[in-house]
């Protein structure tokens, strides 16, 4: 008898919602760690100009506790520009906050192209950023599990 028969319709139907279902995160993770390191190759052209830290913005989630925000202004080619973007991936908002009050004097990043699109930090991190170890996880593991099955699977 094919092994294929004594597969029970649900458990397939189960699988198959599974398999899509994980398809769909990596697929959303993964487009979110191509999207960090295009922004990462992007702004590594970014010229830098010196910029004063205008404002420190202040959030306080219930759960999460106080994140932090900043707006800078900087000068390039006689005009003046104010930002918000603070790198091209996830930092810790709340050490920058120690370092940086308002007032401050930051180098600032900015596109030659388009001035008005400018960073901070312009560098990725790969211990704060989650994408990474998630990316990889989630592309191993099916190569893990398909070996897995294949060596513990009844013959």
């Amino acid at each position: 008898m094919n092994r294929r028969q004594d597969i029970d319709p649900a458990a397939k139907l189960v699988a198959g919602f599974i398999t899509v279902v994980g398809l769909l995160f990596w697929g959303f993770v993964a487009s979110q760690t191509f999207r960090s390191l295009y922004d990462y190759a992007v702004a590594r052209r970014y010229a830098p100009t010196p910029g004063v830290i205008e404002d420190v913005l202040i959030v306080n989630y219930p759960r999460a506790g106080p994140a932090y925000g900043f707006e800078f202004s900087y000068e390039v080619g006689g005009q003046v520009y104010r930002s918000r973007r603070v790198s091209v991936g996830p930092v810790d908002t709340q050490a920058l906050a120690r370092r940086w009050g308002r007032g401050t004097r930051v180098t600032v990043y900015y596109d030659p192209r388009d001035p008005r699109d400018a960073v901070l930090i312009r560098d990725l991190s790969l211990l704060r950023d989650w994408q990474w170890p998630a990316f990889l996880f989630l592309t191993l593991s099916p190569l893990l599990a398909y070996l897995l099955l294949r060596r513990y699977a009844r013959r």
